[in-house]
């Protein structure tokens, strides 16, 4: 991503509501996964747990630090995303790499966080297969990628996204790569009409002006933060009762079938 997506991110990301409410999903997901780690037949004391496009340090910080008894990795490409980890005090252990070519011995994480990364990576198959190979028999992978090619806009050209995922996509190239899926569902689903109103009219603006182009993320008032993270709280009950893949983004459990394909 470009230095003004970073810069974004770091002073955004520990209070904006959208950030608030992703984490808060994927902190449900983690639980599920950290439990079926515990109970699995290859269940360790300690475990090996990774995000892979830590980006600024806010998972790892608000996310993968609190799972109890675990040992946390970062990987990033970006120097300047692994320097603002650093200012969080996450120095020990980050790694500079792409989700492609993981500097990790084969069947050496249980589990592996990749939150809106995906996308960004031309070749995702390739990806997802990298993921298999680190990840221990059982081990799992928490991912989350945007929807829907039809609400392209300048704020995916600015995040330099490669796709939104189709219906099923992310699904059957995780299946192609040895991973079963445990749990499928989608995030931001409240709001879906309205951001793809605001998605379609920046399209068409965009078009006709050569005004700066930048991500949908903004300092939001205190009135609207809270009015949004109050739907997105709204969601995670009803994510956990109707698991449907509707929304913004989809958000994926998936586990490590052994044997699976060779990479």
């Amino acid at each position: 991503m470009e230095a003004a997506a970073y810069d974004e991110m770091r002073s955004l990301e520990d209070h904006h509501w959208w950030f608030r409410g992703r984490r808060r999903r994927v902190r449900r997901l983690l639980a599920e996964a950290v439990r079926a780690l515990r109970e699995g037949p290859a269940g360790s004391a300690t475990l090996e747990t990774a995000e892979v496009g830590c980006g600024t340090g806010g998972n790892l910080a608000h996310l993968l630090a609190e799972v109890e008894s675990a040992r946390s990795l970062g990987v990033d490409p970006d120097g300047l995303a692994l320097g603002y980890c650093r200012e969080r005090g996450l120095a020990s252990r980050l790694v500079r790499a792409t989700g492609q070519s993981l500097p990790l011995a084969t069947d050496s994480l249980d589990l592996i966080l990749a939150t809106d990364i995906i996308e960004h990576i031309e070749d995702d198959g390739a990806a997802l297969r990298e993921f298999r190979r680190v990840l221990r028999p059982g081990g799992q992978l928490i991912a989350t990628v945007p929807q829907y090619p039809s609400l392209w806009s300048p704020h995916d050209d600015f995040l330099h996204h490669v796709r939104r995922y189709r219906s099923g996509e992310l699904e059957r190239k995780l299946a192609s790569a040895g991973f079963r899926v445990a749990r499928r569902e989608g995030f931001n689903f409240l709001l879906l009409f309205p951001i793809a109103v605001v998605r379609w009219l920046k399209s068409a603006l965009s078009r006709r002006s050569e005004r700066p182009k930048g991500s949908d993320f903004s300092v939001t008032p205190a009135f609207m933060d809270s009015i949004f993270d109050g739907l997105l709280s709204l969601e995670t009950p009803l994510a956990r009762w109707l698991p449907l893949p509707l929304g913004l983004s989809l958000m994926i459990r998936a586990e490590k079938k052994d044997p699976g394909p060779s990479a």
